[in-house]
């Protein structure tokens, strides 16, 4: 039996961040013959509980990139791996010395997206959540001291994300976190740039499920369209891709099927349901 897990952002969605019409009903369908159907994405799950909640899902969600394994349903944790609050200062305290106000910075914890002021992403997540319900919209922490509001909250931080249409002062900025603390560090879309706990990728996330649920991960089947996929496509027994893809990600996939925009991942899904029997 296959069991799948795709990344969101411009693989499930299409660019409108939506889910395909039938997409609860083939999950629904998938989950009944004994399969099973799982986000991985570089978001924190608070933010795509929305997604979770309306797809019938029941499972765990990889988020932060691999940093958190959490059933949203239940709220079980299966494996998390934290920034020391020392760390997440030193990483802060850096990018305070860059002064530079067109970089966005999220700190991401079990509970909430923490930004020192309401950036331009945030303000964009609310406006597309402005008519879900209160409990599933993402929650979001904006305070000018966040160190301090994470420390009195006791928070544990899983990831820490910069948004920056240039790219080479994110990755020198990474080079010189990295000099002070370990820290793993990918693209997980054109302009997102994620730091993780050293250790922290989708693909290890997927070996410690696989682990405890004693499934092959021969059997896995993986959806993926940017570099923080990299690592589940090495360790799945079978990678693919939407076209929207670039070539060198293409490359790296065992299989490129159709457009994110034309939810090519249900569909291939629920190609794969109708033949078992």
């Amino acid at each position: 039996m296959k069991w799948f897990i795709t990344d969101m952002d411009g693989t499930f969605l299409n660019d409108k961040k939506e889910v395909a019409s039938n997409a609860k009903d083939v999950i629904t369908k998938l989950q009944d013959k004994g399969s099973k159907f799982i986000i991985a994405t570089g978001r924190p799950d608070i933010a795509v509980k929305h997604y979770y909640h309306n797809l019938g899902m029941n499972d765990v969600v990889i988020s932060n990139n691999g940093s958190l394994i959490r059933n949203l349903k239940t709220g079980e944790i299966i494996y998390q791996k934290s920034f020391s609050i020392e760390q997440v200062e030193i990483i802060y305290d850096m990018f305070q010395e860059l002064n530079d106000n067109s970089i966005e910075f999220h700190i991401y914890t079990l509970n909430y997206i923490y930004c020192d002021r309401l950036s331009f992403s945030m303000a964009r997540m609310k406006k597309l959540e402005e008519n879900m319900p209160n409990d599933l919209k993402t929650p979001m922490y904006i305070h000018e001291d966040i160190i301090g509001e994470i420390k009195k909250n006791n928070e544990n931080c899983q990831k820490i994300m910069m948004i920056s249409k240039d790219h080479s002062k994110v990755e020198s900025f990474y080079k010189k976190v990295t000099q002070k603390i370990e820290a793993d560090g990918t693209f997980s879309a054109t302009d997102f740039f994620d730091m993780m706990p050293k250790g922290c990728n989708k693909g290890t996330a997927i070996e410690k499920l696989a682990a405890h649920y004693g499934y092959s991960l021969e059997n896995c089947v993986v959806f993926g369209d940017n570099f923080n996929d990299k690592e589940m496509f090495d360790v799945a027994g079978w990678s693919v891709c939407p076209n929207n893809a670039s070539q060198m990600i293409q490359s790296m996939c065992d299989e490129v099927i159709g457009n994110n925009n034309n939810f090519s991942v249900i569909e291939y899904v629920e190609k794969y349901y109708k033949k078992i029997k």
